[in-house]
């Protein structure tokens, strides 16, 4: 009895210490601030299990695990398979597929791939002006711009209780940059080889993990545009590094298990070092119950930024304050094949003007 009393005080601590911490650091700032940052289009979580816990995974992540934290890779007692596709508001598309294993006795190591973009952006216009009037203007072939990133990852078992893992990323991006006379648009690309994420967790008690990590060091992008005037701009583009807390718990309900799960981005610096002004952090939330031995349901809260405005009480924060909720499920395909599930999983987007929806397939052997 004292040992369970003495963990629950430990859990309640723990909960009490991240909230205060992250209250400690955030400013008031500019809402959705972190949006505009480089590097963005990978924040969105990959998967459908992940969103359908509105990205609360850190901690505990069922599949992508060398995407969201190596450190769980050793944890592994069979090899898993993941691949899905989603479609995001606005006719953006997606597509993931991973790999993960173990490697006896104390390792593990993983491989995820994420594609983002959209591959048919049309009803574009191009001319030239005089003051604010269109002299000729002209209609443009569609175009395409597409972001992809591969992560290959490991993690090391320490102890019972602790394990580190790391994961290197390349990153490659293409965007429509400039049109020619013949309607055709030449698309700028680059290559970044070297985001580090390194990551730790910790199983306090059976039942509740906690991580931590730091991603997208080292990370940087550097951009040429070239148009038919030869003048080529460039463009050093420095992701800023990303702290990230996470926690699962694994308790009961109706006799069924329940998993609660929170994580916390956290932007404290830039991408050269240098403490933000307006330090801000980025709430994620989500649980999942075995409704019955076949489907598991899940709910969640996604991107609920955290900064010095909310306590402060500024107007501007309330106005733009848009969080995601989504949903999810997972049916089993045990009859067709052991281990095997079809996950889905439903999202509003930040504006409320559309929905993110994914699916995906997840294979255990």
């Amino acid at each position: 009895m004292a040992k369970s009393y003495l963990r629950n005080k430990i859990k309640s601590a723990s909960s009490l210490m991240m909230v205060i911490f992250i209250f400690a650091i955030c400013k008031p700032s500019t809402a959705s601030w972190n949006a505009g940052l480089p590097g963005t289009i990978f924040r969105l979580p990959a998967g459908a299990w992940a969103s359908g816990m509105g990205g609360a995974v850190s901690a505990s992540p069922d599949y992508m695990i060398s995407w969201y934290n190596p450190s769980q890779l050793p944890h592994l007692r069979d090899r898993r398979a993941s691949a899905g596709a989603g479609i995001r508001s606005l006719g953006r598309t997606e597509g993931w597929a991973s790999y993960d294993f173990r490697v006896p006795q104390r390792m593990g190591m993983g491989l995820s791939l994420v594609y983002r973009g959209d591959p048919f952006i049309s009803g574009l216009y191009d001319g030239y002006y005089e003051g604010s009037e269109v002299v000729e203007e002209y209609k443009l072939n569609s175009a395409a711009w597409t972001a992809m990133s591969f992560k290959f990852g490991a993690g090391y078992l320490l102890s019972r209780r602790w394990s580190a893992g790391g994961s290197i990323g390349i990153n490659y991006q293409s965007l429509p940059a400039d049109p020619y006379d013949d309607g055709s648009i030449f698309n700028t690309t680059i290559t970044s080889v070297g985001a580090l994420d390194l990551s730790a967790s910790y199983r306090m008690t059976p039942s509740l993990t906690l991580s931590a990590a730091v991603k997208n060091l080292l990370w940087r992008n550097d951009w040429v545009f070239l148009n038919t005037g030869h003048f080529s701009p460039a463009v050093d583009e420095v992701v800023p590094p990303v702290f990230v807390l996470g926690s699962s718990h694994k308790t009961m309900f109706m006799e069924r298990e329940l998993v609660w799960n929170a994580d916390a981005e956290i932007y404290l610096m830039d991408g050269d070092g240098k403490y933000l002004g307006h330090p801000e952090a980025v709430i994620a939330a989500g649980a999942q119950w075995k409704f019955t031995d076949e489907i598991i349901l899940r709910a969640g809260i996604a991107d609920l930024e955290l900064s010095g405005d909310i306590v402060w009480g500024s107007v501007g924060y309330w106005d733009s304050f848009s969080p995601r909720l989504t949903l999810g499920f997972s049916y089993s395909l045990s009859k067709w094949k052991k281990g095997a599930f079809v996950n889905y999983a439903l999202m509003t987007d930040r504006v409320w003007a559309g929905v993110d929806q994914q699916f995906d397939i997840t294979v255990s052997f």
